[in-house]
């Protein structure tokens, strides 16, 4: 694929096994910049939205299942530059869902001994691990809220 002066792609994929979407953030420097996504030679519709950063760009394209050869363009005067190609099938969107399940789930593995041992401490520092039973829906509700935020954390500093 070639790179171009005036826009660049930081992430682009296709994500979903029944419902497929197209997905490409990047940061684009020309003002009024037009795109077009294809699958199998037809033009699609899609939404495009704007990011955090300065000039920055989303592209969300809702896919058939069927499609097999998805590309995206950018307009460049007269010229469609292509900033996007893929042949889509099943067992690719299979092996990125099972990675990203994978993924989540080690993050919460890699969150789960803090969370304990702070948990642990806690009871300890209030009731000397003799937890009335009345307490043990409070103290499992804010254990998974803590290992929901903690794992929150940890994908807000992968990001930066």
């Amino acid at each position: 694929m070639q790179i171009y002066d005036f826009i660049g792609i930081n992430k682009q994929s296709i994500i979903g096994i029944k419902n497929p979407v197209l997905t490409i953030e990047g940061i684009c420097n020309k003002e009024n910049a037009t795109f077009i996504v294809m699958a199998d030679g037809d033009e699609i519709p899609f939404e495009l939205y704007k990011l955090k950063e300065e000039n920055s760009f989303g592209l969300r394209a809702p896919l058939n299942v069927y499609s097999k050869y998805i590309k995206a363009y950018v307009i460049d005067g007269e010229r469609r530059l292509l900033i996007f190609t893929s042949k889509m099938n099943v067992f690719n969107r299979i092996g990125l869902k099972i990675e990203i399940m994978t993924s989540e789930l080690y993050d919460k593995f890699k969150v789960l001994p803090g969370v304990i041992k702070y948990s642990f401490l806690y009871a300890w520092d209030k009731h000397r691990l003799l937890v009335p039973f009345k307490y043990w829906k409070d103290y499992v509700r804010r254990f998974r809220k803590m290992v929901h935020e903690r794992v929150e954390k940890l994908n807000k500093e992968k990001e930066e």
